[in-house]
């Protein structure tokens, strides 16, 4: 794997019909788990379990969304911008590209002027 990435956990979490759901629907505008949940006709604590698990593989990204008058609230966006499996003579290698949050290209930008 040459992004540390597990290949088994990966493909099993992108073989998930929810999950690939969420990354679609997450892809261009944020959602909340609420939104997700009515957009994909799936519970809501099967959408946090699902956001979790792509979290942990850095596929989705948290934002907090202030509210002025109610309780501020959570939505996620896609990172995820492609997946490319290869196989070796050994083993599979999977290469994923993620894509790069606007805070962080402003840092970044920030930083090196």
């Amino acid at each position: 794997m040459s992004d540390g990435t597990d290949a088994a956990a990966l493909t099993d979490l992108l073989a998930d019909d929810c999950a690939r759901h969420i990354l679609i629907e997450t892809k261009n505008d944020p959602c909340s788990a609420s939104e997700l949940s009515a957009r994909i006709d799936a519970s809501e604590p099967t959408i946090y379990r699902r956001l979790e698990r792509l979290q942990q593989h850095d596929l989705v990204s948290e934002e907090i969304r202030p509210v002025t008058d109610g309780k501020n609230y959570k939505v996620y966006q896609a990172q995820l911008h492609s997946v490319t499996l290869e196989l070796t003579d050994e083993n599979f290698e999977i290469t994923v590209s993620r894509r790069e949050r606007m805070a962080d290209r402003f840092t970044r930008f920030v930083e090196n002027r």
